[in-house]
């Protein structure tokens, strides 16, 4: 078993120097006490603690109760009959806070209940311990709390402060005094005047499990958990590997709270038996069955020809893609950093000229991988040029208009987490945008203002840039100058080298599109969806003669790449096609051919049968 969470010794050593400790974090889950047993917060924290003289705990629904029935009839005598009185030090007169009015047993609120504890805190026989539980739901706003709040809070900070004469002899330096602990969700529901600037408050985060609790707890519950072992059939109970598979489990279930880990158990025993990573993505993404894992590999091995399909002279890109998706379907991806495997399944950096593929290869990367370029979700980062757009990509925090609504990002992948993630532009978000990405990259989560948590570790992040286009240098090669570019711009201009660190050597030139056979193919590939609407639509069949292809081609704009050929195409083909067959609709029907042929400088078409 493992040793003791680091933050369980912070919290036995500021209880004895603090008199007040705001635990915030993941306090409502479930802790694992001696007695092989698990409990709450409230019930660790009065166990760890177990030095304090009187302990109790309070929220807002049960009320005031305590560890025993001795600590509650402590309580209740000071609190009927005042603390009893210390000697006063020389020259100094008694000093006693007068008892409250009505018996500790009644139904009391946060402002009674904290005048009281400064009646407990007074006698100098006690030693008194108050655990506020639930305490992110007394305030309504935070900053701006109402007489009502404002009342408990000076009773407090009252507490907190203690008697008005208080000795720092050697003797009362080694005398441990009372201890009132906030437990909150949410550091932000906390009102920030009450522990800012006060040296007698601490705030301690409690973190989610780290990897030696979470393997501890699969260890304690192995023969509780139903595993199938790797290319098992389906509904195999076969019980895998006991050391690799909590190895493997622990490394999962990163940022996941023992009350994950809980529901974890209880899914894989209402479920056929599968494999941890099925397991953790039925949990987490509601679907046990991953495209990854569906890819043969009579595909993948077609993975490179599949790519070219659509994307034209970008040999090198297509590699890189087609290394990135064997990587990943082999499950090596982001292991060279974390055995976790929270990584996204790929991160490409797409930069070179405009029109040369990249958003092209984008989609086919997705199409390849889910069976659909709708898969491909793309965000146009020039909408994202202001220093608060990150709101509109994670949600607004809680509190702000709309932040149950969720962020565009986060709500995009929890309802698509197979998916590829396509962020054109980038160079054109703001610099605090960028900062999300941070997180994404290194742990493959976000979470948004509503506090959900978005897994990316399904997705392949891709990242798209004109950086460096306005032509390269004849100094120097073209790969290196849009290398450089992008370096300067990370480093230089926006000032987050770490950024272009998470993506290392995944940053992919495109080279430009110059070639005329290059060109004549992708002219070729745009013509499809022109001449399978028109078979579609009206039953005819589109016939282009080469001499137009080639008027084409020289009337496109070689610097805006493919682009450019769907602009001349607009211009030169589509616009007098429509004209023409508008003018001819009530003839068009299935079997007859419209042909496009070149007449000096314009192109002319005629109708057909076949």
């Amino acid at each position: 078993m493992t040793s003791s969470p680091s933050w369980y010794a912070t919290l036995r050593r500021e209880a004895k120097i603090r008199s007040g400790l705001v635990l915030y974090g993941n306090t409502r889950d479930l802790f694992w006490a001696e007695g092989n047993q698990y409990c709450t917060l409230p019930t660790l924290l009065t166990r760890s603690l177990a030095d304090f003289t009187i302990q109790a705990t309070w929220d807002v629904v049960e009320g005031l109760r305590f560890a025993d029935d001795s600590h509650a009839r402590r309580w209740d005598r000071i609190v009927s009959q005042g603390p009893s009185a210390p000697a006063p030090p020389p020259g100094a007169s008694a000093y006693r806070i007068p008892a409250a009015p009505a018996p500790a047993s009644a139904p009391i609120d946060l402002d009674e209940l904290i005048a009281r504890y400064r009646l407990v805190l007074a006698d100098p026989g006690e030693r008194p311990l108050l655990i506020v539980d639930w305490s992110h739901l007394l305030v309504t706003q935070p900053a701006h709390p109402d007489a009502g709040e404002r009342r408990w809070l000076l009773r407090f900070g009252k507490a907190l402060v203690g008697d008005p004469l208080q000795p720092l002899d050697s003797d009362h330096l080694r005398s441990d005094g009372g201890l009132l602990v906030l437990l909150s969700a949410n550091l932000a529901a906390v009102p920030p005047v009450l522990y800012q600037g006060e040296p007698r408050i601490r705030l301690l985060s409690i973190p989610t499990p780290g990897r030696d609790e979470r393997r501890a707890f699969f260890e304690r519950h192995f023969d509780d958990i139903r595993l199938a072992a790797p290319r098992a059939a389906p509904g195999s109970l076969r019980t895998p590997d006991r050391p690799g598979s909590i190895e493997h489990l622990a490394d999962l279930t990163d940022q996941l709270t023992v009350t994950d880990l809980r529901q974890v158990l209880a899914l894989s025993r209402s479920a056929d038996a599968l494999t941890p990573d099925r397991l953790l993505n039925l949990y987490r993404l509601g679907d046990q069955r991953s495209p990854w894992e569906e890819l043969g590999e009579d595909k993948l091995h077609g993975v490179s020809a599949a790519l070219c399909k659509r994307v034209v002279g970008q040999d090198q890109a297509v590699e890189h893609v087609a290394t990135m998706i064997l990587r990943a379907w082999l499950g090596l991806s982001g292991l060279q950093h974390s055995a976790r495997r929270s990584k996204p399944k790929g991160t490409l950096f797409f930069v070179g000229p405009t029109g040369v593929g990249k958003t092209e290869l984008a989609k086919a990367c997705a199409e390849f991988l889910f069976g659909d370029e709708s898969a491909c979700i793309r965000f146009d980062m020039s909408e994202y040029n202001h220093e608060h757009s990150d709101q509109r990509l994670v949600g607004a925090p809680p509190g702000y208009v709309g932040f149950e609504a969720g962020g565009q990002l986060t709500n995009a992948v929890a309802a698509r987490p197979f998916c590829v993630l396509l962020f054109d532009e980038i160079e054109k978000a703001h610099g605090r945008v960028l900062d999300k990405f941070l997180q994404i990259l290194e742990d493959g989560r976000l979470t948004d203002g509503r506090g959900e948590t978005a897994w990316f570790n399904e997705a392949v992040i891709i990242f798209t840039s004109n950086i460096g286009a306005t032509g390269a240098p004849s100094d120097e090669s073209y790969e290196t100058h849009f290398r450089r570019e992008v370096e300067q711009h990370f480093i230089n201009t926006l000032g987050r080298p770490e950024l272009l660190n998470r993506l290392g050597d995944n940053i992919v030139v495109f080279q430009s599109i110059a070639d005329p056979e290059q060109r004549r193919a992708i002219l070729r590939r745009k013509l499809d969806p022109l001449k399978d609407h028109l078979r579609e639509r009206w039953g005819i069949k589109l016939h282009i003669e080469e001499p137009v292809l080639t008027h084409l081609l020289a009337a496109a704009r070689l610097e805006h790449g493919g682009r450019g050929l769907l602009n001349a195409v607009e211009r030169a083909l589509m616009n007098p096609l429509a004209r023409f067959l508008f003018t001819r609709h009530a003839k068009l029907r299935s079997g007859r051919v419209v042909t496009a042929q070149l007449d000096g400088d314009e192109i002319d078409f005629s109708l057909d049968d076949v």
